[in-house]
């Protein structure tokens, strides 16, 4: 594949990666948002921290660990990033900046819980970094295009635009996905089964 090609492949629609750019933005506030609640308020966080806790559980993810881990992290994941982007056929509400909402403040709550607890930022870091350089930006980028094609789906109901139109984003944003957030995914759940333990052991 040449270097055209690869730059094909890779192409993103200029709208959606207007609607990525943004998301990130907000992504970002909300992440500090969260760590200010949690240091100021930490009972205004603790239902979130109970459902990941719930949800890691109930996937038997504390129960496995190496390749059994890698596995279960992967399916999780690519399935909450395809539902953050199927939200987005609802239209009207803005579904996917609620699931981006909820991930941002229980990612700032939790580095809060850190340092509440005594543990500090250096040890969330060594247990987030690693693998969410990679998840995270799967996480926004999932969400953008949720809500690209929210509001493509919106317009279309309000006469602004098409069912043709619709498909087409629908597609892109399908594409996204695979040329994207799927190796994302992938490279993440490795580091997060393999390497992150091994990072954040030096810390606790």
């Amino acid at each position: 594949m040449n270097e055209r090609s690869l730059r094909a492949f890779f192409a993103l629609p200029p709208h959606l990666r207007k609607q990525i750019h943004v998301t990130a933005y907000a992504f970002a506030a909300l992440i500090l948002i969260g760590f200010a609640a949690g240091m100021a308020r930490p009972e205004a966080v603790e239902p979130l921290m109970r459902l990941f806790v719930n949800a890691a559980a109930d996937a038997g993810l504390y129960q496995v660990q190496g390749g059994s881990l890698m596995a279960g992290i992967l399916s999780n994941n690519l399935l909450a990033m395809l539902s953050a982007i199927a939200i987005g056929l609802i239209p009207f509400v803005h579904l996917p900046a609620m699931e981006l909402g909820v991930n941002a403040v229980l990612i700032g709550g939790l580095g809060a819980f850190y340092v509440r607890e005594g543990l500090g930022l250096p040890a969330y870091l060594a247990g987030t970094v690693p693998h969410g350089v990679f998840e995270l930006p799967a996480l926004v980028i999932s969400c953008a295009c949720g809500l690209y094609l929210c509001r493509a789906v919106t317009n279309s109901i309000l006469g602004n635009g098409n069912a043709r139109a619709v498909a087409t984003v629908l597609s892109q944003c399908l594409r996204v996905y695979v040329h994207y957030v799927l190796p994302m995914l992938t490279v993440s759940a490795a580091l997060e089964a393999f390497v992150t333990p091994l990072i954040l052991g030096q810390f606790l």
